[in-house]
């Protein structure tokens, strides 16, 4: 079985694939609408999110899983503290404080942190003992896969919220969410609006429900020519298949009150740029590229302002917005692996 007739799903864990569903129906009026306000908003400068607006949108993700988890990028600087390593599908954020490293998402597994992320953070002139923090977006074996690495290698202390510390406990062996990694033990508990100061870095981390029951976000202070610039880092990509609330997902609803929630968060920070792990949802793909052929002077390409990141969050409530107005498809969160897949 192989994994082009799998579609549509959330996630796939390496291997394994999860029952064929429906060909997606033709798009309905309602959605056409969004889809429609969505593309306006995003000109031509912020066109990379419009794949969410899309029926069969989890074919995007799908592909960037298949052919970007082993297309490692070159460890780049985005800004004088804030660094990323990882591949074309999922990275990791590495904050600099002048006492040690915080790190967003610790890679897919063991060895991607071993292998992968352990060295580019040496070749990025930091040091590895100096991780005390890895605060998990959520409970997805590609954002936690790493972590109990982190922890039992360097003491790092792992932070998800509550809702995901229980959806990863109780994550079985080959789910989705988990596939074959073996998550970190519970450690810190993430809370709303919580603030984590290490040295002279604070970042405000916020729970932000929909793509899981928990989803952690951030507000985080980049430094770059002796200056502080907020950027909003979303801890979501792909929307989940329910309405409302599950045991996998906090559904479509709820995803789309955090988007609201945290546009007007980012907004009140004066955020002016935007991250996300996932760095082919958003347009981080082509800003690293940037960053790192940029010479002394040139423009950061992560501060993209307060305009953009303001549309940017519209974008994504439009693309919301659009995926409630369709027929629902089934829940394949709840599904068990059909088959092992060559996914060629």
């Amino acid at each position: 079985m192989r994994l082009t007739a799998l579609l549509p799903l959330i996630f796939v864990a390496p291997g394994f694939a999860v029952a064929a569903e429906p060909v997606p129906l033709p798009d309905v009026p309602a959605a056409v609408e969004h889809v429609t306000k969505a593309t306006t908003l995003a000109g031509t400068d912020l066109a990379k999110p419009l794949f969410l607006c899309r029926p069969d949108a989890i074919k995007t993700v799908v592909k960037a899983l298949r052919e970007g988890t082993d297309q490692w990028l070159e460890p780049t600087r985005a800004f004088d503290n804030l660094y990323f390593v990882g591949n074309n599908f999922v990275g990791v954020f590495i904050l600099r404080t002048s006492d040690g490293l915080i790190l967003f998402d610790s890679s897919e597994s063991t060895e991607q942190a071993r292998d992968h992320l352990v060295p580019g953070i040496r070749q990025l002139g930091l040091d590895p003992k100096d991780i005390k923090y890895v605060i998990v977006t959520h409970a997805h074996w590609d954002h936690y896969g790493g972590a109990k690495y982190l922890k039992d290698t360097y003491g790092a202390r792992i932070g998800l919220s509550e809702p995901d510390w229980i959806l990863l406990e109780h994550e079985a062996p080959g789910s989705l969410e988990r596939g074959e990694q073996t998550p970190p033990t519970r450690d810190l508990v993430v809370t709303d609006g919580q603030k984590l100061t290490l040295g002279d870095t604070t970042v405000t981390l916020y729970v932000t429900p929909g793509h899981t029951p928990g989803t952690v976000s951030a507000i985080i202070p980049a430094k770059e020519g002796g200056k502080t610039y907020p950027v909003s880092l979303l801890g979501s990509t792909a929307f989940p298949p329910n309405l409302q609330p599950n045991e996998h997902a906090g559904g479509l609803l709820a995803y789309d009150n955090s988007v609201r929630r945290f546009a007007e968060v980012s907004r009140d920070a004066g955020a002016v740029g935007i991250l996300n792990t996932h760095l082919f949802a958003d347009g981080t793909t082509e800003r690293l590229a940037v960053a790192r052929a940029r010479t002394q002077g040139q423009p950061n390409p992560f501060l993209i302002g307060t305009d953009a990141v303001g549309r940017y969050y519209a974008i994504l409530d439009q693309c919301l917005l659009a995926a409630e107005a369709r027929p629902l498809q089934p829940d394949a969160w709840t599904k068990s692996f059909a088959a092992k897949t060559d996914a060629d």
